[in-house]
C-alpha cells in the first residue's frame, strides 16, 4: 500500500514538473554588443536570472549578443515584429534605416551631456513606445544608454572641427551628416573592422564609445580621443507584442518594473563606465575594464552656439528629410518649446 502510494506521489510530481516545463515558454533574446559591457554586466543577468522569476516561470529566455547572433541591426525590428526573435535590444540610430523617426532621441548634438540626455529620454519615451507598438506590434520595456559616442583619430586634433579633410568612420547616417557638415568624409563600417582600417590608413578617425574603442583595438592605432559626446547610442529594450499580450497583467507589471530598474542601473553606471574608458585610453592606473594605452584625451565640450547652429541648419533638417513632414510636426509637439528650435512642417 505504501509502495503504491509512493508511486502515485512520484507520478504526480513527474506530471507537475512536465506541466511546469510546458508552461515555461523559451524565448530568444538578442542583446547588445559584447564590446560595450552592457551585455555581460546587465542584460545577460537580467534575462537569464531575473526574468524567469519576474514572469513566475512563464518565460525561459536564452540570450546572445548582437555581434554573435548572425543578424544585422537593420533586421532587428522586422525579426521582432515577425516573432523570429521574441525580445531584443535595438540601437535606435541603426534601426533608423527602417524608421528614421526612432532615431530622434539620439540625434547628434541633441544631448550635450548626460543631464540633457535624461531629459530627452523622459520627453520622447511615450512617443517612441507608441511608434513601436502601432507600426511594429512591439512593446517597449526600456531605453538603455550604454555609453557615449566620441571621436578617435590616428593623428593629433584639438577640436571637433579638426575632422575637416579627414575620413571618419561613423555608426549612423545622422553621425555622418554631422561629420560631413564639419568638412570631413563619413564612412559607415562595422566597428570590428575599424582598427584594421585605421591601421591601414583607409580611415583617419572613428566615432565610437571610449571603452568599446579600447576593446576593439582603436587605442593601439589612434593617438587622440575627444571627450565631446556626439551622441549616446540609445537602444530600445523591446519584446514582441504577441508574447507581451500572452502574459498575465501582474506578470507584465512585474517585468515592466524590472526593466525600469535595469534602465536606471544602466544609465546610472554609464558615467563611471565612460570615465573608465577614457582612463584606459590614457593609460591611467585606475583603468579597470580595458587595456592601458597611451592616448591623449582631448578635453573638449560643445560650443553651445555651434551645437544649436548644427541642429538648426543640418541635423534636424536632415532628419526631417529622411523622416517626412509628419516628423517635423512631432518635433514641434514634443520638443520644440524646450529646445527653442521650431521646424517648418
Amino acid at each position: 500500500m505504501l509502495r503504491r502510494g509512493l508511486m502515485g506521489l512520484s507520478l504526480l510530481l513527474t506530471l507537475g514538473l512536465a506541466r511546469a516545463e510546458e508552461a515555461a515558454s523559451p524565448i530568444k533574446v538578442i542583446g547588445f554588443y559584447t564590446h560595450a559591457g552592457l551585455y555581460a554586466e546587465f542584460e545577460e543577468p537580467f534575462w537569464t536570472r531575473e526574468v524567469p522569476v519576474l514572469s513566475e516561470g512563464r518565460l525561459r529566455p536564452g540570450i546572445v549578443p548582437l555581434d554573435r547572433a548572425g543578424i544585422s541591426e537593420s533586421e532587428l525590428l522586422s525579426f521582432l515584429r515577425l516573432g523570429v526573435v521574441q525580445a531584443a535590444t535595438v540601437p535606435l540610430a541603426l534601426a533608423a534605416g527602417d524608421d528614421p523617426e526612432l532615431s530622434i532621441v539620439d540625434l547628434p548634438g541633441l544631448n550635450p551631456d548626460l543631464l540633457a540626455l535624461r531629459r530627452s529620454l523622459a520627453q520622447w519615451r511615450h512617443h517612441l513606445a507608441a511608434v513601436l507598438e502601432e507600426r511594429y506590434d512591439i512593446h517597449l520595456l526600456g531605453l538603455l544608454v550604454p555609453t557615449t559616442q566620441v571621436v578617435f583619430c590616428r593623428e593629433a586634433f584639438a577640436r571637433l572641427r579638426d575632422v575637416a579633410g579627414r575620413r571618419v568612420r561613423v555608426g549612423s547616417v545622422s553621425q555622418g551628416e554631422l561629420i560631413e557638415a564639419l568638412g570631413g568624409t563619413a564612412l559607415i563600417m562595422p566597428l570590428p573592422h575599424v582598427a584594421a582600417a585605421m591601421r591601414d590608413r583607409a580611415i583617419d578617425c572613428a566615432v565610437t564609445g571610449p571603452m568599446p574603442g579600447n576593446r576593439v583595438g582603436l587605442a593601439e592605432v589612434a593617438t587622440h580621443v575627444s571627450r565631446l559626446p556626439l551622441s549616446w547610442f540609445v537602444s530600445a529594450m523591446a519584446v514582441n507584442g504577441a508574447v507581451w499580450r500572452g502574459l498575465p497583467e501582474a506578470v507584465r507589471q512585474a517585468l515592466q518594473a524590472g526593466a525600469a530598474r535595469l534602465e536606471r542601473q544602466v544609465i546610472d553606471s554609464a558615467e563611471a563606465g565612460i570615465e573608465d574608458g577614457f582612463a584606459c585610453d590614457a593609460g591611467l592606473p585606475r583603468c579597470a575594464g580595458g587595456r592601458r594605452a597611451r592616448m591623449i584625451v582631448v578635453d573638449e565640450r560643445w560650443d553651445e552656439a555651434e551645437r544649436r547652429r548644427l541642429l538648426r541648419e543640418v541635423l534636424l533638417p536632415g532628419w526631417v528629410a529622411r523622416c517626412g513632414a509628419d516628423c517635423a510636426r512631432v518635433w514641434n509637439q514634443v520638443a520644440a518649446a524646450s529646445q527653442g528650435l521650431w521646424l517648418e512642417p
